[in-house]
């Protein structure tokens, strides 16, 4: 017996201890009756010993009439419906209770959020949104149907919609959604920087997202990005190290960014003194990795593998040793060994199949910086990894 077949089974023997009460019930105190047990009810307890849940559920439910006394059986039977993944089952279920007019408003209220709840998880998101609104409209299950509306219009991608949702979800959860909202901001500006002539309309949205939530790093990241494709390298340079106070975990992110704008303004030497000057706030490996590169690029390969010898000792990093090996390999003055080449060759492809951010509500790990992570859904949990993650066999990254 497989351990979801179980876990059905066990629902089911409360349904038919209450199908039984009911039947009970209903049968007339006499001496016939009381020694007469309905068919229906031995065959969905010989279902239910040959463990064929389908059938003994059938049996059960339609048995238990429903009414205000056992709504409850079959709300948890629906919810069991929609947690395995048997959908159409629970839209049965839900859409017969809402459907009754002997039900109580509580229990229609929960029926209809429930019948929402079904639709969502269908995929059917004009269904759910109208349960929910009307749910909401009514001031039921704030807690519920407001989430669920947000997760509709995030599908959808009607940000618009999100934000005005998250303002009212606000009051109800009692804390701020405004790093989120910032997000849905970020997502507007993202599509208007893919339309032509678009850098203003983009610049706007990214700051209302930062007026939402100033230590939104995806907004700054957007502003340089918006200012470079103007051709306008300073104030992109600007929004890129901006990011340095809003979040120093995200400095990886920003050196090929602002390497390539004062490559633009022809300013390399700035460029190195720039590194060291964040190096000097800012032990991170990739800052020192970079500065190598900036020497190399002088034309000082020499200096640039000394000089990342020398932190590697002192902080032994798996990426910073493969750009060591690749330093040597690139410097018309070294040649790698045969084994040392077959070292950095096995880095390269731990690189290459490695992760390279990570989530840091359910640990998922992927090559793209999500900034709504794909497996959880939660927002601004990603963040850059520090260094070479080997990938497990059985995983895909995104």
């Amino acid at each position: 017996m497989t351990a979801e077949l179980f876990g059905v089974i066990l629902f089911l023997l409360p349904l038919a201890a209450a199908s039984g009460w009911f039947l009970a019930k209903k049968q007339k105190k006499t001496p016939e009756s009381s020694s007469t047990v309905n068919p229906e009810y031995l065959k969905g307890l010989s279902y239910l010993v040959d463990e064929d849940a389908d059938k003994a559920i059938e049996v059960f439910v339609g048995l238990l009439q429903v009414d205000n006394d056992t709504v409850e059986t079959h709300l948890a039977l629906g919810n069991l419906f929609r947690r395995q993944g048997e959908v159409d089952r629970a839209l049965r279920i839900h859409q017969n209770l809402v459907a009754r007019p002997n039900l109580e408003p509580i229990y229609r209220n929960r029926a209809s959020f429930e019948l929402g709840s079904d639709y969502l998880r269908a995929g059917v998101l004009d269904r759910a949104e109208q349960m929910f609104l009307e749910l909401a409209d009514k001031g039921i299950f704030l807690d519920k149907t407001l989430p669920g509306l947000i997760s509709i219009y995030e599908q959808e991608r009607d940000w618009e919609k999100a934000i005005e949702i998250s303002r009212r979800l606000e009051p109800v959860q009692g804390h701020s959604l405004r790093p989120i909202t910032a997000q849905y901001f970020c997502e507007m500006a993202e599509d208007a920087r893919r339309q032509k002539n678009s850098t203003v309309d983009g610049l706007k949205l990214i700051k209302l997202a930062l007026n939402e939530h100033r230590e939104c790093v995806r907004a700054s990241l957007l502003e340089g990005l918006l200012h470079e494709k103007a051709g306008d390298h300073q104030a992109a340079i600007h929004a890129y190290k901006r990011i340095l106070k809003q979040d120093p975990d995200f400095l990886s992110e920003i050196l090929s960014p602002l390497e390539r704008c004062y490559k633009s303004l022809g300013a390399e030497d700035k460029w190195r003194r720039e590194i060291e000057s964040m190096i000097k706030n800012h032990n991170d490996a990739s800052l020192h990795i970079a500065y190598s590169r900036a020497l190399l690029s002088n034309n000082q390969g020499k200096a640039a593998m000394e000089y990342l010898a020398s932190y590697l000792q002192d902080r032994p990093n798996w990426l910073g040793f493969y750009h060591l090996l690749d330093l040597a390999r690139q410097s018309p003055d070294e040649e790698l060994s045969g084994p040392l080449e077959g070292v950095r060759s096995t880095l390269d492809q731990m690189i290459s199949a490695s992760g390279l951010y990570h989530c840091s509500n359910c640990g998922f790990e992927g090559r793209t910086l999500h900034w709504q992570c794909p497996r959880c859904k939660y927002w601004n949990s990603m963040t850059p990894l520090k260094d070479i993650v080997p990938m497990p066999s059985d995983h895909t990254y995104v």
